[in-house]
């Protein structure tokens, strides 16, 4: 008797361990978060956005960024950034963005209006190794109290 009691206690505790939160990954999104305008360029903060239950890592990104329909510039980079489970990180990313583009941006800063973007392309991220295609589109607006920058 003694035995089947420990036998069972064996197996429920052994039971226990097995068992644990499902592992469940999820496609990214990916959206811009800042762009501040600089003299020679800009500053761009892509905000990475994890649905997974496991942390995950940004390997790689192949983005298009548009304003009204037209490309403003492409954002291609190997991140190798942590993003914990249904959490955020910001990466960081100088750019250079086409004439038109920087001028549609002024424009929105000094008239106060919303700038539109859209965001496309894809985000490859670990633990799966895949690419998944990003398509956000959404707008920036002037900061306030802060020179050149769009949220």
């Amino acid at each position: 008797m003694f035995r089947v009691v420990l036998l069972a206690l064996f197996a429920l505790i052994l039971g226990g361990c097995a068992s644990g939160p499902e592992r469940r990954v999820f496609p990214p999104e990916a959206r811009v978060q800042e762009i501040r305008l600089v003299d020679d360029g800009a500053h761009l903060q892509l905000r990475i956005q994890s649905f997974s239950t496991v942390p995950s890592e940004v390997q790689a990104y192949a983005l298009t960024l548009e304003f009204a329909g037209s490309t403003a510039t492409r954002l291609e980079g190997n991140a190798a950034t942590t993003v914990l489970p249904q959490a955020a990180e910001i990466l960081a990313i100088d750019i250079r963005l086409e004439p038109e583009a920087l001028e549609r941006a002024r424009a929105a800063l000094a008239q106060g209006t919303a700038l539109r973007y859209r965001l496309h392309g894809t985000v490859t991220v670990k633990p799966t190794g895949r690419a998944y295609p990003i398509d956000y589109s959404s707008a920036l607006s002037r900061a306030p109290g802060l020179d050149g920058v769009l949220r």
